[in-house]
């Protein structure tokens, strides 16, 4: 027969927490954005693929001129790439 909620040991509940914050979303239309990478000017061409509540996964597109190019962005590229993508989308949002 139980006499209380607690058992003598036991860690008491958690109480549930709140649901996450959605991760930002560029939007369904694909980015295209010129910046340097690798001492070269290139466009940057950024469509998201996956989406789910909690984050948004990117397909990187790198071309210079009609060529795609085969690049496997460092951290510090997709840094750079995003804060392009956002100063690009903060532009095209504020009114």
């Amino acid at each position: 027969m139980k006499t209380s909620g607690d058992v003598q040991g036991s860690k008491p509940r958690r109480e549930k927490t709140k649901a996450r914050a959605r991760a930002p979303l560029v939007g369904t239309r694909p980015l295209k954005v010129m910046m340097h990478l690798r001492g070269q000017m290139v466009a940057v061409k950024v469509v998201p693929a996956v989406s789910t509540t909690t984050h948004v996964n990117y397909q990187i597109t790198i071309t210079r001129g009609r060529k795609v190019l085969d690049w496997v962005p460092t951290r510090a590229e997709m840094e750079q790439i995003a804060r392009a993508i956002a100063q690009d989308t903060e532009l095209h949002n504020s009114h």
